[in-house]
């Protein structure tokens, strides 16, 4: 009975059965696809530690985490080979103010990242800047707000596409961050409870992306979500 109800709920955001039933193929595939993803990640990177075993050095450990986004983010574009357009970067219907405040944003951000090297004088220090700030919203805004955001947008039958992708890329946003539960378990600085630090990831995966879901949808483009998911991490990586 209860079944019956959610999926009378659930009609209320499609056009028809056969909508509301493709839409749910698309996300299981997606969610299959992200778990692959996950787990190619993990691989790679657990593969790495073990040939390096770089025990307490930060530096060494950032590298092979960084180092495996690269491999999976390239292995990646071969495999599905995406456009500008499927990964929102498409640049020629962008006014040229905004080109404008996009490279400014850029060049603030790697201001960012580099500074704090530049007081210290610390590898760690802007090898954690490179990899939370550049790389890691680059690969997950690209797959998440460009590649899948497409994917569900572009599926057809909803009653109100840009709430339902939004709502359904942020709700698979939060779940992702479930997969680096290996990096968490391996790090170096590791301390307190694993549960409590994977709640805390879910619930900054929740907040972060409802803020650049909004970006994607106001701006059509992935530009604004890379550059605040770039910012947010150099604030609290």
């Amino acid at each position: 009975m209860v079944i019956i109800t959610q999926m009378g709920y659930l009609m209320k955001f499609f056009h028809s059965t056969k909508d509301r039933n493709n839409y749910l193929k698309l996300v299981l595939r997606i969610v299959l696809a992200l778990v692959i993803i996950q787990v190619v990640r993990a691989v790679i990177f657990d593969g790495l530690w073990m040939v390096v075993r770089p025990g307490t050095n930060i530096v060494l450990f950032q590298l092979l985490n960084g180092l495996a986004y690269i491999i999976i983010g390239l292995i990646l574009i071969l495999y599905f080979k995406p456009s500008l357009e499927n990964l929102g970067l498409n640049w020629d219907d962008i006014r040229i103010r905004t080109r404008i405040l996009y490279a400014l944003g850029l060049t603030l951000l790697i201001i960012m990242v580099v500074s704090p090297y530049t007081f210290e004088w610390e590898l760690h220090v802007l090898i954690l800047g490179l990899l939370f700030g550049i790389l890691t919203p680059l690969f997950e805004e690209l797959l998440f707000r460009g590649y899948i955001w497409g994917k569900i947008s572009a599926s057809g039958g909803m009653v109100n596409p840009n709430g339902l992708t939004l709502i359904t890329v942020t709700l698979l946003f939060m779940v992702w961050h479930l997969g680096y539960v290996d990096v968490l378990m391996l790090h170096p600085l590791a301390t307190g409870s694993l549960t409590m630090v994977m709640i805390s990831k879910m619930g900054i995966g929740l907040v972060l992306g409802l803020i650049v879901g909004y970006l994607r949808l106001k701006t059509g483009k992935t530009y604004a979500s890379i550059l605040f998911h770039g910012f947010w991490n150099v604030f609290a990586p």
